[in-house]
């Protein structure tokens, strides 16, 4: 899959995960001056729990959510 194509959502996940595996935050692979560069890095940079207070829920994920509060 080409970069570009891919959802906001899941640049700002592979920003996360890249944090989680370790890497360097230099380690975001699309230009610098993209708007995918900086999703990537709000990813990198956003806390765990803020970021699942400002993604949007699907209708699953919302009942998993709920169910284990």
């Amino acid at each position: 899959m080409p970069l570009s194509s891919r959802s906001p959502t899941a640049i700002s996940d592979a920003g996360r995960h890249a944090r989680d595996r370790g890497d360097p935050i230099t380690a975001n692979p699309y230009p610098p001056e993209s708007d995918e560069h900086g999703t990537w890095e709000r990813g990198y940079r956003m806390p765990d729990a803020q970021a699942q207070e400002t993604m949007p829920k699907t209708p699953g994920e919302a009942s998993q959510l709920d169910a284990s509060s």
